[in-house]
């Protein structure tokens, strides 16, 4: 939650926190986690997002990183790991979207692969967003 709050630039919003873990229990999902003596430094989150009749397609609803150490490449090993998992789990595709704003971490998408399919808004703030695709079929 800090991470969203310093990405934000909000204080820390329960009603976040409450999203979040809401996302964690969806069945189907695949959750990496960094951590170390019982503390966590930053995950993951991508969730099955098949169509009916569709292509096998994820969705990283959420990949935040402790802002302590941030910009020391963990959320680009998360990201990875991730992209791993969707694969041996024979997804075909991964989506997801990121704040427009949020320079840093399209950076991290982009330098892995990732490529834009358009711009929106996220519902829940209405705040501009863009949306990628990752074909993880090479």
């Amino acid at each position: 939650m800090n991470a969203l709050a310093l990405r934000d630039s909000t204080p820390r919003d329960p009603q976040v926190k409450q999203r979040a873990l809401a996302k964690l229990t969806v069945p189907g999902g695949i959750l990496a986690v960094a951590e170390s003596d019982s503390l966590v430094h930053g995950f993951a989150l991508a969730t099955d997002r098949t169509p009916p009749n569709g292509v096998a397609t994820a969705h990283l609803t959420l990949l935040a990183v402790d802002p302590t150490i941030q910009a020391r490449g963990l959320g680009r090993a998360l990201l990875a790991d991730t992209t791993r998992s969707l694969e041996m789990a024979g997804l075909v595709e991964a989506t997801l979207s990121v704040l427009e704003e949020n320079v840093a971490a399209r950076k991290i998408y982009e330098d892995a692969g990732w490529q834009v399919t358009g711009k929106g808004v996220f519902e829940d703030s209405g705040r501009p967003c863009v949306h990628y695709l990752l074909s993880l079929r090479h």
